[in-house]
């Protein structure tokens, strides 16, 4: 997804990919203990997914999902350490 000047559309791809968000989420919360917020995985995980955004590099050979996946899990697992 580009814009009319050939940049990646950020917004787009942010909104494409909130379902994915949200299930590696809702996959984590059921792991952990009752005083996790699901709302505050998934704000979290918007952060990650930003962060892939801004990291992804399709030289690379790695499809930007599988990428974005594990820079998601990882922002939500770092916060999950940090408290």
């Amino acid at each position: 997804m580009y814009t009319a000047k050939g940049q990646l559309d950020r917004d787009a791809l942010i909104r494409q990919h909130v379902p994915l968000v949200r299930r590696i989420a809702h996959h984590m919360i059921a792991k952990l203990p009752p005083n996790v917020e699901l709302d505050d995985l998934i704000q979290v995980g918007m952060i990650g997914l930003s962060d892939a955004l801004t990291r992804f590099d399709a030289a690379q050979g790695v499809q930007f999902e599988t990428f974005a996946t594990q820079r998601i899990r990882g922002a939500m697992l770092d916060e999950l350490r940090g408290n």
